[in-house]
């Protein structure tokens, strides 16, 4: 029974991130574009980075999800019942800026203290 209902707490926390992710999506699209831009001149994002996450903490790990959990990703998307239109803009995202997957993770690694 505490199982249930704590799978039934997950696809709600889930919703409500989701459904903040599309509602932000531009701004969300706008603020990894920058960042990306950094990136490609060989800039260091990890402190834009950290801000976006500061804001957004939710769609920051909704992001580092996209990257390295895909597949536990799309079994919660299912579970939840999360609609095409906000599948797809995850995975626009993801597609759009894949080149950033390692740097997130970098960043998640070295706050948990893994060295690399």
């Amino acid at each position: 029974m505490a199982e249930e209902e704590k799978e039934r707490k997950v696809p709600a926390t889930l919703l409500k991130t989701v459904s903040e992710f599309y509602r932000e999506g531009d701004v969300v699209f706008k603020e990894f574009d920058e960042i990306r831009d950094s990136y490609l001149k060989g800039r260091d994002i990890k402190e834009d980075l950290k801000k976006f996450r500061s804001k957004r903490v939710g769609v920051f790990w909704l992001i580092y999800d996209i990257f390295h959990k895909e597949v536990e990703l799309e079994d919660k998307l299912d579970g939840a019942g999360i609609e095409k239109e906000k599948r797809d803009k995850i995975f626009e995202f993801k597609n759009r800026f894949s080149d950033l997957a390692e740097e997130i993770d970098i960043l998640v690694l070295e706050e948990l203290g893994v060295n690399r």
